[in-house]
Protein backbone atom coordinates (compact mmCIF):
# COMPACT_ATOMS: atom_id res chain seq x y z
CA UNK A 1 0.00 0.00 0.00
CA UNK A 2 1.37 3.69 -0.97
CA UNK A 3 0.61 6.50 1.69
CA UNK A 4 -0.51 8.55 -1.86
CA UNK A 5 -3.11 7.97 -2.92
CA UNK A 6 -3.96 7.53 -6.69
CA UNK A 7 -5.88 10.72 -7.70
CA UNK A 8 -3.62 13.61 -6.41
CA UNK A 9 -1.22 15.23 -8.35
CA UNK A 10 1.39 13.83 -7.77
CA UNK A 11 0.52 10.15 -8.95
CA UNK A 12 -0.99 11.72 -12.28
CA UNK A 13 1.12 10.92 -15.50
CA UNK A 14 3.01 13.90 -16.60
CA UNK A 15 2.28 14.85 -20.33
CA UNK A 16 4.60 14.18 -23.07
CA UNK A 17 7.03 17.73 -24.15
CA UNK A 18 5.41 18.58 -27.39
CA UNK A 19 8.14 19.54 -29.90
CA UNK A 20 7.34 22.64 -32.08
CA UNK A 21 10.13 22.14 -34.70
CA UNK A 22 11.93 19.10 -35.78
CA UNK A 23 15.35 18.96 -34.48
CA UNK A 24 18.14 19.78 -36.35
CA UNK A 25 20.05 18.23 -38.61
CA UNK A 26 23.85 17.99 -37.81
CA UNK A 27 26.00 19.66 -40.55
CA UNK A 28 28.31 17.27 -41.99
CA UNK A 29 32.58 18.19 -42.05
CA UNK A 30 32.52 19.05 -45.41
CA UNK A 31 28.90 21.46 -45.14
CA UNK A 32 31.27 23.05 -42.12
CA UNK A 33 34.11 23.40 -44.61
CA UNK A 34 32.19 25.07 -47.11
CA UNK A 35 30.74 27.46 -44.70
CA UNK A 36 33.90 27.71 -43.19
CA UNK A 37 35.73 28.83 -46.51
CA UNK A 38 31.97 31.07 -47.81
CA UNK A 39 32.90 33.54 -44.78
CA UNK A 40 36.92 33.34 -45.31
CA UNK A 41 35.58 34.71 -49.08
CA UNK A 42 32.93 37.14 -47.97
CA UNK A 43 35.64 38.47 -44.99
CA UNK A 44 38.02 39.09 -47.78
CA UNK A 45 35.66 40.45 -50.32
CA UNK A 46 34.72 43.33 -47.29
CA UNK A 47 38.33 43.99 -46.44
CA UNK A 48 39.67 44.73 -49.90
CA UNK A 49 36.64 46.80 -50.80
CA UNK A 50 37.67 48.98 -47.52
CA UNK A 51 41.06 49.23 -48.78
CA UNK A 52 39.62 50.07 -52.12
CA UNK A 53 37.30 52.72 -50.96
CA UNK A 54 40.62 54.14 -49.55
CA UNK A 55 42.79 53.85 -51.81
CA UNK A 56 40.87 54.54 -55.32
CA UNK A 57 39.25 57.88 -54.15
CA UNK A 58 42.56 59.13 -52.96
CA UNK A 59 44.20 58.51 -55.79
CA UNK A 60 41.35 59.88 -58.35
CA UNK A 61 41.61 63.12 -56.31
CA UNK A 62 45.44 63.15 -56.32
CA UNK A 63 45.24 63.27 -59.63
CA UNK A 64 42.66 66.11 -60.01
CA UNK A 65 44.20 68.28 -57.78
CA UNK A 66 47.48 70.32 -58.85
CA UNK A 67 50.33 70.09 -56.86
CA UNK A 68 51.59 73.55 -55.41
CA UNK A 69 55.50 74.67 -56.64
CA UNK A 70 56.73 75.01 -52.92
CA UNK A 71 55.91 71.39 -52.53
CA UNK A 72 53.41 72.09 -49.71
CA UNK A 73 49.84 73.54 -48.77
CA UNK A 74 48.38 71.39 -52.09
CA UNK A 75 45.56 70.29 -49.63
CA UNK A 76 44.06 73.63 -49.95
CA UNK A 77 42.68 72.95 -53.23
CA UNK A 78 40.09 70.50 -51.06
CA UNK A 79 39.19 73.81 -48.96
CA UNK A 80 40.99 72.90 -46.08
CA UNK A 81 43.31 75.48 -44.17
CA UNK A 82 47.52 75.73 -44.83
CA UNK A 83 49.24 73.87 -42.15
CA UNK A 84 49.27 75.88 -38.74
CA UNK A 85 52.19 73.79 -37.57
CA UNK A 86 54.15 75.50 -40.11
CA UNK A 87 52.95 78.76 -39.98
CA UNK A 88 53.43 79.40 -36.52
CA UNK A 89 56.98 77.19 -36.51
CA UNK A 90 58.30 77.57 -39.61
CA UNK A 91 59.53 74.12 -39.36
CA UNK A 92 57.41 71.28 -41.72
CA UNK A 93 54.51 68.99 -39.55
CA UNK A 94 55.38 65.70 -40.13
CA UNK A 95 52.97 64.78 -43.04
CA UNK A 96 53.73 68.33 -44.81
CA UNK A 97 54.09 67.74 -48.32
CA UNK A 98 52.35 64.30 -48.12
CA UNK A 99 49.30 65.65 -50.41
CA UNK A 100 51.69 67.14 -52.81
CA UNK A 101 53.45 63.60 -53.12
CA UNK A 102 50.63 62.00 -53.72
CA UNK A 103 49.75 63.82 -56.52
CA UNK A 104 53.13 64.35 -58.25
CA UNK A 105 52.99 60.75 -58.06
CA UNK A 106 49.34 60.59 -59.33
CA UNK A 107 50.79 62.78 -62.21
CA UNK A 108 53.21 60.60 -63.17
CA UNK A 109 56.21 63.23 -61.42
CA UNK A 110 57.76 59.78 -59.38
CA UNK A 111 61.00 61.47 -58.44
CA UNK A 112 59.21 64.89 -57.56
CA UNK A 113 56.92 63.04 -55.50
CA UNK A 114 59.71 61.17 -52.99
CA UNK A 115 61.99 64.72 -52.98
CA UNK A 116 58.61 66.57 -51.84
CA UNK A 117 57.80 64.26 -48.93
CA UNK A 118 58.98 60.84 -49.12
CA UNK A 119 56.74 59.38 -46.81
CA UNK A 120 53.41 60.67 -49.12
CA UNK A 121 55.85 58.91 -52.01
CA UNK A 122 55.36 55.69 -50.05
CA UNK A 123 51.76 56.13 -49.18
CA UNK A 124 51.42 56.77 -52.90
CA UNK A 125 53.29 53.49 -53.98
CA UNK A 126 51.21 51.36 -51.56
CA UNK A 127 47.55 52.70 -52.93
CA UNK A 128 48.97 51.63 -56.52
CA UNK A 129 50.08 48.52 -55.70
CA UNK A 130 46.67 48.09 -53.41
CA UNK A 131 43.93 49.17 -56.10
CA UNK A 132 44.32 46.16 -57.98
CA UNK A 133 45.24 43.48 -55.25
CA UNK A 134 41.60 44.84 -53.80
CA UNK A 135 39.79 44.59 -57.35
CA UNK A 136 41.26 41.24 -57.43
CA UNK A 137 40.08 40.20 -54.18
CA UNK A 138 36.69 42.11 -54.03
CA UNK A 139 35.77 39.88 -56.97
CA UNK A 140 37.10 36.27 -56.30
CA UNK A 141 37.47 36.67 -52.80
CA UNK A 142 40.43 35.41 -52.52
CA UNK A 143 43.68 37.63 -51.72
CA UNK A 144 46.40 37.78 -54.23
CA UNK A 145 48.83 40.22 -52.44
CA UNK A 146 51.67 39.44 -49.56
CA UNK A 147 50.77 36.68 -47.28
CA UNK A 148 48.57 38.21 -44.19
CA UNK A 149 50.01 35.71 -41.92
CA UNK A 150 53.26 36.85 -42.89
CA UNK A 151 52.37 40.48 -42.12
CA UNK A 152 50.91 39.60 -39.05
CA UNK A 153 53.75 37.78 -37.81
CA UNK A 154 56.50 40.26 -38.48
CA UNK A 155 53.74 43.53 -37.30
CA UNK A 156 56.75 44.96 -35.05
CA UNK A 157 59.09 44.99 -38.10
CA UNK A 158 56.47 47.02 -39.88
CA UNK A 159 55.78 48.94 -36.78
CA UNK A 160 58.77 50.25 -35.77
CA UNK A 161 60.14 50.58 -38.97
CA UNK A 162 57.30 52.53 -40.08
CA UNK A 163 57.79 54.95 -37.18
CA UNK A 164 61.55 55.13 -38.27
CA UNK A 165 60.59 55.62 -41.89
CA UNK A 166 58.15 58.73 -41.27
CA UNK A 167 60.35 60.23 -39.10
CA UNK A 168 62.95 59.98 -41.27
CA UNK A 169 61.25 61.26 -43.94
CA UNK A 170 60.11 64.11 -41.71
CA UNK A 171 63.80 65.25 -41.04
CA UNK A 172 64.38 65.24 -44.95
CA UNK A 173 61.28 67.24 -45.31
CA UNK A 174 62.76 69.86 -42.91
CA UNK A 175 66.10 69.56 -44.33
CA UNK A 176 64.58 70.60 -47.54
CA UNK A 177 62.74 73.59 -46.71
CA UNK A 178 65.57 74.98 -44.79
CA UNK A 179 67.69 74.02 -48.27
CA UNK A 180 65.02 76.07 -50.08
CA UNK A 181 63.80 73.36 -52.47
CA UNK A 182 60.67 73.69 -54.20
CA UNK A 183 59.32 71.08 -56.10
Amino acid sequence: MTDIPSDSPAAATIPPVLQLSPPVPQATPVECEARREANRRFATRIWCGFILVIALPMLSIALWLSPKPEGFNTHTELGLPPCDFFARTGIPCPTCGCTTAVTNFAHGHLIRSFLTQPFGFLVAALAIALVPLSLIGVFTGTWRGPSTFWLAWHWRTWTYGGIIYILAAWGFKIWMVKMGYSA
